[in-house]
């Protein structure tokens, strides 16, 4: 055989066998991406704290649809509702017996439209990164259904609640306990977190947290010394303004509780010098001395909302001023809104410190 026909055999043989090499490494990363790939599918994302890892995921990326996968948060939200009146009741030391029982039926009445009504709350957060406050015809806005759900929410601590980081997922056949670890922002608070998941048809769900009622109670004690010191540093305040508020509010209602439907001019002086020259005044002067005092961890929703009502009265009585000078009906339909916006405030902050069972007394602001 000539040499030349010998080399070529060899090298034929040779890249035959490269060949072979290759395939066979190719076949091998092939079923080994099938086999991965089955892995993920089979495996991986069906593991409850990948579900749980995606729920997270959801909330950065602000994609409410891909969290409603993960958390059925209907189930989330009435089961919360039952943790968090039982909190609020336990917490009302006023409440007679009587009295307890007839306010449990009435927010069991009402628990599928709150529970709703926070549900769709949480998802619009989790959806636009702000929460919502009911509005237009909205049954939850103010207290039509006798009550006020913007502190409902507030005692929550839902809009509060930081996760820090997921800790770990035990399984148990087609149901798992997750332990998260989260932070109420009001107070500082780290707190361990018990999620219970379900498998359904879609998946891993989160379905309900378990310790959610521990977390409040946390909560609300971490919170409770804290509050009761801006109380009690802020009541020498209320007090010395009280008295002074109560008679302005007689002198207001005198002027304004007419049988004229206009005002006369010298009703119209009188009301303008009222409010121009004392009410306003009064109540700047009223704000200022609160903002002096230091507001811990834990009161500065009470802070808030005392703040906002003096600032609602003021804009209302500004409004009511300008309408009376000259002003158009609109100005008075403003007046009358702060006025009802204010009124609403005023309430929310005796609601705290009655079930703070510090004080049942509240600003008595005109």
């Amino acid at each position: 055989m000539p040499l030349d026909e010998f080399a070529w055999r060899v090298r034929l043989a040779r890249r035959r066998r490269a060949s072979q090499r290759k395939f066979r490494a190719a076949a091998g990363v092939i079923v080994l991406a099938i086999a991965v790939l089955a892995w993920y599918l089979g495996y991986y994302i069906q593991r409850p704290a990948y579900a749980l890892e995606q729920a997270a995921a959801a909330l950065t990326a602000h994609d409410a649809e891909a969290f409603q996968r993960r958390v059925n948060i209907n189930a989330v939200t009435a089961a919360g509702y039952d943790d968090l009146t039982y909190v609020l009741f336990s917490g009302d030391t006023h409440l007679k017996e009587k009295e307890r029982n007839k306010s449990g039926k009435f927010y069991e009445s009402i628990k599928d439209s709150v529970a709703g009504g926070m549900a769709q709350s949480i998802l619009t957060a989790v959806g636009s990164g702000t929460w919502p406050t009911p509005e237009g015809v909205d049954p939850l806005k103010g207290r039509q259904l006798g009550i006020d759900f913007e502190y409902l929410m507030e005692c929550s601590h839902l809009r509060d609640t930081t996760l820090l980081h997921i800790d770990s997922v035990v399984r148990d056949g087609s149901t798992a306990m997750a332990n998260i670890t989260v932070r109420d922002e009001g107070t500082d608070l780290e707190f361990p977190l018990q999620l219970r998941m379900e498998r359904g048809d879609t998946g891993w769900q989160v379905v309900r947290i378990v310790n959610y009622r521990s977390y409040l109670e946390a909560v609300q004690k971490a919170a409770a010394s804290n509050l009761g010191r801006y109380i009690d540093a802020t009541r020498p305040i209320v007090d010395r303004y009280n008295g002074v508020f109560r008679s302005k509010q007689r002198e207001f209602r005198n002027l304004t509780e007419t049988e004229r439907s206009t005002y006369t001019t010298v009703y119209r002086k009188s009301l303008t010098h009222l409010l121009q020259d004392d009410m306003i005044p009064l109540l700047k002067k009223y704000q200022k001395e609160l903002d002096a005092v230091d507001v811990p961890n834990g009161a500065q929703y009470l802070a808030t909302q005392r703040k906002a009502a003096t600032e609602a009265f003021i804009g209302a009585y500004e409004s009511f001023v300008k309408g009376l000078n000259g002003g158009t009906p609109e100005d008075f339909a403003r007046a009358e809104t702060l006025h009802k916006m204010a009124l609403s405030y005023d309430l929310r902050v005796g609601d705290m410190i009655r079930r703070g069972a510090v004080s049942a007394e509240t600003p008595a602001t005109p």
